[in-house]
């Protein structure tokens, strides 16, 4: 080959080695997201992002995020640069099964001493800040209803939201 021909792919393979990935560490991310989740008190069992994201500043994506207790949600991740995000719960998204619900309440009841309730929620709870969930309550002495609402979209119960009646 002659030096011109030389000297042009030499700077092509340059300019091509440069242009560098813009993939960006989906695997990475995941983990992120299930280690700050646990950190502020959920449990989450797996995030699943996209397979593929490309960067670009500010880019949004979502996650799906399923929780030890069976319950699901969306997470939406923005790409602040190729190596650093940020992300939260898409609110309305996370929906917990109401036998996890009810099987909580159940063993609020039994640590209370009230044994052997059957406790009927919704089948699926969609968690949204302020809004109230009624669950029907029946034990051997009274039946009653259990009604709460959420403070947050990761599905904490309000403590002071929670009410019975009969």
């Amino acid at each position: 080959m002659s030096r011109p021909v030389l000297a042009a792919l030499a700077i092509l393979a340059g300019f091509v080695g440069g242009c560098g990935d813009d993939s960006v560490d989906i695997s990475g991310i995941e983990g992120t997201i299930k280690s700050e989740l646990k950190a502020g008190g959920t449990s989450p069992s797996s995030v699943k992002c996209p397979d593929e994201v490309t960067y670009e500043r500010g880019k949004t994506f979502k996650c799906d995020v399923t929780m030890t207790n069976g319950a699901t949600g969306d997470v939406q991740v923005t790409l602040n640069t190729k190596d650093d995000f940020r992300f939260k719960l898409v609110p309305g998204s996370v929906q917990v099964p109401g036998a996890t619900v009810e099987k909580e309440i159940q063993d609020q009841l039994a640590s209370q001493g009230i044994p052997d309730t059957t406790v009927n929620c919704p089948d699926n709870i969609i968690v949204k800040v302020n809004t109230s969930v009624t669950c029907d309550v029946a034990g051997s002495k009274a039946a009653g209803k259990v009604t709460f609402s959420w403070s947050d979209d990761s599905g904490t119960v309000d403590e002071s939201s929670v009410q019975t009646s009969s």
